[in-house]
Parts: C-alpha cells; sequence; structure tokens
C-alpha cells in the first residue's frame, strides 16, 4: 500500500507493498465488529490506487480514504484506523497507530505477531489486543502478480468487537 502523497511520502515503502486489501478481509473484520461501531467515522489512509471507497459501497460505512501521507497527515474528526499497511514499515505505522490514542485494526502478516517490537509496543496493553484469524490465505491484488506467501490476521488494538476472546478464528 502507499502511504499516500506519492509526490513527496514522509516514509519510504518497498515497490512490493502496493497491494489492495480483498473484500473477504474486510467483511471478516466488519462482521466481527460491534454493529454501533460501523455507524462510527473510520479512517482508512492507505490510499494505493484509490479504489478501495468503491470496494466498500455496499458496506455503507463512513470511511476517510484521501491520497495524504498517513505520517504527516491526521483526519479532523475519525473514531478509528482500519487498513492494510505498508508491510515493509508495520512497526512505524504501529507506532504511530498508538501515538494517534486511536483504536485500530491493521491487516498484517501473521508473523507479526513473534517480532522483538511487539513486546516493546504493547507489552503494558496486552489486555487491548486481538487477533482474527482467517480460515485461509488471502489474494492480495496489486502490481505484482506474485501471490502473497505468508498468511494475514487482522491485529487490532481497543477495538470493538462483538466478541471479547483475545484470539478469534474465521
Amino acid at each position: 500500500m502507499i502511504l499516500g502523497d506519492t509526490k513527496k511520502p514522509s516514509f519510504k515503502v518497498k515497490k512490493n507493498d502496493n497491494y489492495n486489501t480483498p473484500v473477504e478481509a474486510w467483511e471478516f473484520l466488519l462482521n466481527n465488529m460491534q454493529q454501533e461501531a460501523k455507524n462510527s467515522i473510520i479512517w482508512c489512509p492507505f490510499y494505493h490506487d484509490g479504489t478501495l471507497m468503491n470496494s466498500l459501497k455496499n458496506c455503507n460505512l463512513n470511511l476517510i480514504h484521501v491520497n495524504k501521507d498517513f505520517f504527516t497527515y491526521e483526519p479532523n474528526k475519525f473514531d478509528y484506523i482500519i487498513d492494510n499497511p505498508p508491510f515493509s514499515c508495520k512497526r512505524e505505522i504501529l507506532e504511530r497507530c498508538l501515538m494517534l490514542n486511536k483504536p485500530f485494526a491493521l491487516l498484517l502478516p501473521l508473523d507479526t505477531l513473534e517480532r522483538h517490537y511487539m513486546k516493546d509496543l504493547f507489552n503494558s496493553n496486552t489486555n487491548k489486543i486481538q487477533v482474527l484469524i482467517p480460515r485461509k490465505r488471502y489474494d492480495f491484488m496489486g502490481t505484482s502478480h506474485r501471490r502473497i506467501p505468508f498468511k494475514s490476521v487482522w491485529l487490532t488494538y481497543d477495538f470493538p468487537l462483538s466478541q471479547k476472546h483475545q484470539l478469534l478464528f474465521e
């Protein structure tokens, strides 16, 4: 995914980070959200090609999805951050999400959970983390025609899910 404002990005991402999130991944998360949370303002900061709004038009969500740099832009008002971030800078994205102090859900490679920085970022707040594990590997659509060689999960933080379990399986 592109971090936004491709003319002057504040953070360089790798070419292979540019993928759209499959609708089925969004459906899995949305099906596990509390109903009232779906009426909130959701910021989807990672723009890619801008087709997300069209992909989710049938979900009746109040989305902010603009081509702005995630590290320098912040919408005036939003309730949640939900998106598929560039994987090459996921630590920096997680740090920024925590700094913004808003609940979030990020679609990340499963092996992100074993990174050393996860303990540094979330050690005192592990009770606010939930992981949604899909039944299968998602097929991401992007500029590359390669299949993604890893499984992705939704990592949520202080997020309004309908169940309180820390691990939710599809």
